[in-house]
């Protein structure tokens, strides 16, 4: 293993820790603390009504206009776009794909006017930007597998051809939902579809999906989980856990929890999202389930005026030690089909991409997508092809453990 590597490797062991230095910072530096004192007071925006959710999570109904995304520096003159201004078509498909789909949100929603803001302590915000500065190097870095040491980061996904002519303006998928048991809090394991422009080092990312992730949330549910990069070092954040992401949903937000959890050769329960470019705007509309209902977007502000250039679909871990997390169910696809039943493997269908800003939502071809796997032999993609009404599908996972030694 080079040298670097492993400064590297013991640069993320010491962040993350969870060791609290003498000034009573969580592995970020007294610069950092006061930074991060600054982006609480933003998010401490007074709400007209607070909704405490049954899983302990409180969430603020503050006005539409006072939200902490319009804090950032960059949003000063921002109008807020209450919806998109055209919503895609839903396939005729998507009618057999209704019935398993999952509800997320606050039951009935903040009064009109207003959206729901998680209520985040400080303890959770350090340890997220702790853990989004070793994400970040370790998404810069490509740094998938440390060899010789038993954690790392590592993927399983299909992503399509890099093209000179790859243009997309969005893309969807149903992203089958489980709940992975992680080993230690310095763990995360997510199912993800990513939409990049750029080089894998420096890209503008906008990521969305589900994930486990105790580092983040302080618990280990399964939530509803974005990431987005304007460049990595500087504008990047999970969640709304910055200035960024404008909230118009009066009842959904990214970091709630997900409530129907599918069961090894049980029930099976997917979550639909939508990222699109809105033709009007530029904003990046994120929409939910099968009636496109919108939660909200980030705005061409932050990321510039932007054209997809890669699409990935598929999961992630990271983990600082030994053994690995599961990724998905914790079955990769070869185990699946030895079942003989799909409700092993967790699957991702209806992938379909945006390749005219503000037209329809295209089944992927299989010939343009490759296949990435960091550790085939701990976490596979399997299965890709078209299944019937389920239109084009893959299945993502694998156990995990201690595979990689």
């Amino acid at each position: 293993m080079e040298l670097t590597k492993k400064m590297k490797y013991y640069y993320s062991l010491f962040l993350l820790l969870a060791i609290v230095n003498g000034h009573g910072a969580w592995g970020i530096s007294l610069e950092e603390e006061a930074d991060l004192e600054n982006k609480l007071r933003n998010l401490a925006t007074p709400g007209l009504k607070s909704i405490t959710a049954d899983y302990g999570d409180v969430f603020d109904c503050v006005n539409i206009y006072r939200q902490p995304s319009l804090n950032h520096p960059l949003m000063g003159d921002h109008i807020i776009q209450m919806r998109p201004s055209s919503f895609p078509e839903p396939s005729m498909d998507d009618v057999s794909m209704r019935s398993e789909s999952v509800e997320v949100g606050v039951k009935k929603g903040c009064p009109i006017g207003t959206v729901p803001i998680r209520r985040i302590p400080k303890k959770n915000q350090q340890r997220a930007k702790a853990f989004l500065k070793a994400y970040s190097e370790e998404q810069a870095e490509d740094n998938q597998s440390l060899g010789e040491q038993p954690g790392g980061y590592f993927k399983a996904e299909v992503q399509t051809r890099r093209k000179m002519s790859s243009r997309y303006y969005g893309a969807e998928a149903s992203l089958n939902v489980y709940n992975p048991k992680l080993n230690t809090k310095q763990q995360f394991s997510r199912m993800m579809m990513k939409l990049r422009y750029g080089n894998e080092d420096t890209s503008t990312s906008i990521e969305v999906g589900w994930a486990v992730f105790p580092g983040l949330y302080n618990d280990t549910l399964t939530r509803l989980h974005a990431f987005w990069r304007g460049d990595y070092d500087d504008r990047s954040c999970f969640d709304t856990m910055c200035p960024g992401f404008v909230q118009v949903s009066s009842r959904i937000t990214v970091g709630m929890k997900i409530s129907r959890i599918s069961n090894y050769l049980g029930n099976q329960y997917d979550i639909k999202l939508t990222v699109s470019r809105d033709p009007a705007s530029g904003h990046w509309w994120l929409l939910y389930g099968w009636k496109n209902e919108p939660i909200g977007y980030w705005p061409k502000d932050l990321l510039g005026d932007l054209t997809i250039t890669k699409g990935k679909w598929g999961g992630d871990v990271y983990s600082l030690f030994g053994p690995l997390p599961p990724m998905g169910s914790g079955f990769t696809f070869e185990q699946s089909r030895r079942s003989r039943t799909y409700r092993s493997a967790c699957y991702i269908r209806g992938i379909r991409i945006q390749k005219r800003l503000g037209g329809e939502f295209l089944d992927v071809n299989g010939l343009d997508l490759v296949k990435k796997e960091d550790l085939p032999r701990c976490y596979t993609v399997g299965g890709q092809g078209i299944y019937g009404n389920w239109c084009y599908t893959i299945y993502v996972g694998g156990y995990g453990g201690l595979c990689n030694w």
